[in-house]
């Protein structure tokens, strides 16, 4: 048997992959940015800015003030990490299916 070497589901694994990595790469970044210098993110624009492209930085302040442990750093990280990488998955979906349902398509020649 012969196995199709193209699906028709192909475009829409690969948006949704790079979505995910970007996502990840995005909280990754900025929980760096945390670490090495957090009165950029902590508060004010920097914050803000933070949330805008990262809505699970909004723990940051919440478990940053409760406790400091090395566990806690990791719970937050991968929750912060994961989280926003299935944000940028779940919105690139959407955009997805907006340019397929709604984008008119050419004809092939």
């Amino acid at each position: 048997m012969s196995v199709p070497s193209k699906s028709r589901h192909d475009a829409l694994v690969m948006v949704i992959s790079v979505a995910v990595v970007a996502g990840m790469a995005v909280a990754a970044l900025l929980l760096l940015l945390w670490k090495t210098r957090p009165s950029l993110v902590i508060s004010g624009a920097g914050m803000r800015a933070a949330i805008v492209i990262c809505p699970p930085f909004m723990l940051v302040p919440i478990i940053g003030a409760v406790d400091d442990s090395a566990l806690s750093n990791v719970i937050l990280g991968g929750t912060i990490v994961l989280g926003n990488g299935s944000l940028y998955a779940g919105l690139a979906a959407f955009a997805y299916w907006a340019m397929v349902t709604f984008v008119p398509r050419r004809p092939r020649y």
